[in-house]
């Protein structure tokens, strides 16, 4: 395995980042020996690649990360080219559709354009929410900002003990023209059918000119099942869920907290002197 992985991709919360949103030393130290071993390093997030890239100086992590994918798998972003892919966007009255749907629960809508959280109701928790992910958060009228608009993805915010009436009321919700998920306790969001982290793999691969059999993949959780199903190896975090630990090819005994990215990458990839 060590001579044939070209490509590394991770999702961030609960796999790359630990509890409190930092990259531990060993994480970062074993994807800048990556970069050393030529090997393409970057991060599969359902944020907006403008959020993540603003983050990677914070993160200790800028020479060492190639690409970004955002939105799940709908936006590409090659950091050395500088070079900007969007796929599958939702029309806005798609949108508007969904928040009709669920606009009589508990629950704040969120569009990001960007890394701007335009949203139906702003919050103290709301804005150390945004903050928490680099985004700047805007109250609006959801109704007519998306008349006529294309957006990546909607996000439905909610108290993690709120979440599984969203999850009950998901169920009944029927279009062919959008799809939602799970991503944390405290969010569901909808993008196009077509868009997941799988595709955004296939994607990257394609950029790149290399093969998804020679691509290892990080995950948590639902949205990364797609991404670790593609690859020549998929390794899902003692803290993933069961969905993502049965799709991975490896379940690793360590969790995010536990730098299990670098614990993997250096038993299993990289050469070691």
């Amino acid at each position: 395995m060590k001579n044939t992985v070209t490509l590394v991709a991770t999702d961030l919360d609960g796999t790359f980042l630990n509890s409190q949103k930092e990259v531990s030393d060993l994480n970062r130290k074993a994807i800048s020996a990556l970069k050393h071993q030529g090997i393409l390093f970057g991060i599969a997030s359902g944020r907006p690649v403008e959020t993540v890239h603003a983050m990677l100086e914070q993160w200790k992590i800028a020479d060492s990360v190639s690409f970004i994918m955002g939105m799940n798998g709908g936006v590409i972003y090659d950091i050395r080219r500088r070079t900007k892919e969007e796929y599958h966007l939702l029309d806005g009255e798609i949108i508007l559709d969904i928040i009709h749907f669920y606009q009589d629960m508990d629950v704040i809508f969120h569009v990001l354009v960007g890394d701007i959280r335009y949203t139906s109701k702003s919050t103290p928790e709301t804005r150390a929410h945004a903050k928490l992910f680099g985004e700047t958060e805007i109250e609006i009228d959801l109704e007519s900002f998306l008349k006529d608009r294309t957006v990546n993805k909607l996000i439905i915010y909610c108290d993690p003990e709120y979440m599984p009436q969203v999850l009950e009321r998901s169920k009944k919700f029927k279009r062919e023209d959008c799809v939602g998920f799970n991503t944390a306790n405290n969010l569901f969001e909808y993008c196009d059918p077509a868009i997941n982290k799988g595709y955004g793999i296939q994607k990257l691969c394609k950029h790149f000119g290399v093969n998804l059999e020679n691509c290892v993949a990080f995950g948590d959780e639902a949205n990364d099942i797609q991404m670790l199903e593609k690859v020549g190896m998929g390794v899902c975090m003692k803290n993933g869920s069961d969905g993502a630990k049965a799709a991975a090819n490896v379940v690793s005994e360590y969790t995010n907290d536990e730098s299990a990215l670098g614990r993997f990458l250096f038993e299993h990839v990289l050469e070691t002197e």
